[in-house]
């Protein structure tokens, strides 16, 4: 298993550096953990170089997507991000899960909805969540668009597994991740 990680995180850095499908990089961190059973898994922090730095809206919309994909035209993707990507259930819906601390989601799930992707100050975005109606069931309960994690469609079907994608631009973020990555 470690191997296989190895050789999938091998080939994210080179898609992220080498072929630069977010644009040209500055400087990239990671670092890889083990969890308790013993499964790896990574943090990777990219530094891009300005002119290729996401500054508004659009340009986070073109990176990250929270949305349940629509099942008839991006069946492949729909069927992934059910698979891999979507939180939960938990607060009211499974009062047992793992991310409950005092009865509510330490990951703040499940999310607003939100017609648009909104930059706050010294917060991650809030992407893009649009109510569409479309609801998915998952561990037994009718989940929704505020319930997906962040992901990078193109990252997604490529390796096939949870891979979480943020866009962090605020300078106590970066910090934050630094700290985290150095730890």
């Amino acid at each position: 298993m470690s191997r296989v990680f190895r050789a999938k995180f091998e080939l994210l850095k080179t898609k992220i550096v080498k072929k630069k499908i977010f644009g040209e990089v500055a400087a990239c961190v990671h670092v890889i953990e083990f969890q308790k059973r013993g499964l790896p898994h990574a943090h990777l922090l990219i530094i891009l170089k300005p002119e290729f730095k996401p500054l508004n809206s659009d340009a986070y919309d073109r990176i990250v997507f929270a949305e349940i994909p629509d099942p008839q035209n991006q069946s492949y993707l729909y069927n992934l991000v059910l698979k891999h990507m979507m939180h939960g259930p938990c607060g009211v819906l499974n009062k047992d899960n793992v991310c409950l601390k005092d009865g509510l989601c330490k990951n703040h799930y499940p999310k607003n909805f939100t017609e648009f992707t909104v930059h706050t100050e010294d917060r991650y975005p809030h992407y893009r969540r649009r109510n569409n109606g479309r609801s998915v069931r998952v561990r037994n309960s009718s989940l929704d668009n505020r319930w997906v994690v962040p992901y990078n469609p193109y990252l997604l079907a490529l390796f096939d597994c949870h891979m979480n994608v943020e866009i962090c631009s605020m300078v106590k973020l970066v910090k934050y991740l630094y700290k985290y990555v150095y730890k």
